[in-house]
């Protein structure tokens, strides 16, 4: 039998469990060895034993370390990965799973006289950035500002290391299986209202864990909704996250380029202005799509200046007639509500999972009793009582529907806003200019098909 274990209110170095550890939290001691006080002084004894190479990296690490429970570490390269596997190359550089073989520090134990460890012999994500115009330090900045507390709808981060080999820095963070793209294409003909209502929820959930930090997510996709096989929620990646104070500082000024997806990205920032939490929630109806329909936003149209032209004058991405019956109205025209072109028209992510929740809440319990809960049951039971023989008819005419034109792109890129344009656009349209938003070649295949077996 384990002992329990309990506070107490000396350690062996003389800390008193009324000291404080940092400025809003007092020294936690307890019986197992844990003091946070020899933790945050241990860390500080090692700081001059490693260095990242750059300063500002090396500060946020060191800050993180001693102020927070959660804290982000540098970690070796040499010692602590083993059975390295490539898994994808994204926009700002190449993803692997390795297993951890040493774990990751988490607190100084006074007993044993030595570093207790966390996730020892886990898989992990690694993340190496190849993009040299992405911003590590803000980044970083981020990661520090929400990674205090186990928050289940973000992905967790645990530090940050360099390849030896390319002088690049690697971001470590938890692996998942899929991203919400992929799961969708593997899972989607087989889901339930229920179940996708359940995504849609904890992303509009990890939303606003983010805006009670003061973060905005700038980047919101399926491509960074994670999911893991034996979890119905899903989490968000934060590699496009910046604090709002810093989108406030630079909101007089007009962006000539942006990052991102062409068909999540609002019209406002299309047209130079930085992102809000409210354009997030535009993304955020392309989540909603994609989730209902299993295709992504304007997958038939090039991702080009003309789509973010129409998009600008209004276009919104088609729900095919034969889903319509599959999806409540109140779905569709919430779904509109966060396309609106006017943010302040858009609603909030407290809104939606307020309404998302109270939905759920209802159908586990089998309460239809307001409207949104009778379309609900009207379209669950729609797609339940489809049968096999229209199933494969849809399905096979979906994925002739499906197919993504060669010049879409869902890999976040460097796009000319139209203010940045301004000059070129009328050559652009008569074709006396190329378009520089155009791509020659689509990053990805251009067939993504759910797979689905008949029987």
């Amino acid at each position: 039998m384990s002992q329990e274990i309990e506070k107490i209110e000396y350690c062996p170095a003389g800390h008193s469990s009324e000291d404080f550890a940092n400025s809003d939290r007092k020294n936690s001691i307890l019986s197992d060895g844990r003091c946070s006080l020899c933790t945050k002084e241990y860390f500080i004894q090692e700081f001059k034993t490693w260095s990242s190479g750059n300063a500002d990296i090396d500060k946020i690490i060191q800050e993180s370390q001693i102020n927070k429970s959660y804290g982000l570490q540098w970690i070796s390269y040499d010692d602590d990965f083993k059975e390295i596997k490539h898994i994808a190359d994204g926009s700002h550089g190449s993803v692997y799973s390795a297993k951890l073989e040493n774990g990751i520090k988490e607190n100084w134990n006074f007993i044993k006289r030595d570093w207790k460890y966390h996730s020892i012999g886990c898989k992990v994500a690694l993340k190496e950035i190849k993009d040299s115009r992405y911003d590590i330090v803000e980044f970083l900045k981020v990661i520090k500002t929400i990674n205090d507390y186990d928050y289940d709808y973000i992905a967790k981060y645990h530090g940050i290391l360099k390849n030896p080999s390319t002088q690049n820095y690697i971001i470590v963070m938890d692996l998942f299986d899929d991203d919400l793209h992929s799961y969708l294409t593997k899972t989607f003909w087989d889901l339930v209202l229920e179940t996708k209502i359940d995504l849609v929820t904890s992303i509009a959930e990890g939303l606003g864990i983010l805006y009670a930090k003061n973060l905005v997510h700038c980047g919101l996709h399926s491509g960074n909704i994670l999911k893991s096989k034996d979890k119905i929620m899903s989490v968000i990646d934060l590699n496009s996250c910046k604090l709002e104070n810093d989108l406030i500082l630079n909101a007089n000024n007009k962006n000539n380029k942006i990052y991102g997806s062409i068909p999540y990205i609002p019209p406002e920032v299309l047209r130079g202005n930085e992102f809000t939490k409210e354009g997030d929630i535009y993304s955020f109806g392309g989540i909603m799509y994609e989730i209902v329909t299993a295709q992504r936003p304007f997958a038939d149209k090039a991702h080009d200046t003309y789509l973010m032209i129409d998009i600008c004058n209004g276009v919104r991405p088609k729900v095919p007639d034969f889903m319509l019956n599959w999806i409540p109205e109140w779905y569709l025209d919430l779904m509109y509500r966060c396309w609106s072109d006017d943010p302040s028209k858009r609603p909030t992510s407290v809104e939606l999972s307020n309404l998302f929740i109270d939905v759920l809440l209802k159908f586990y319990d089998n309460i239809m009793d307001n409207n949104v809960m009778q379309q609900l049951e009207i379209a669950d039971e729609n797609q339940k009582n489809t049968s096999e023989s229209q199933m494969q008819e849809l399905f096979e005419l979906f994925l002739y529907s499906s197919k993504s034109h060669p010049q879409s792109c869902y890999i976040g890129r460097y796009i000319h806003t139209l203010h940045g344009l301004h000059d070129l656009l009328e050559e652009i349209k008569s074709g006396n200019s190329s378009d520089p938003n155009l791509l020659l070649k689509s990053n990805e295949s251009s067939t993504s098909k759910p797979e689905k077996k008949y029987h």
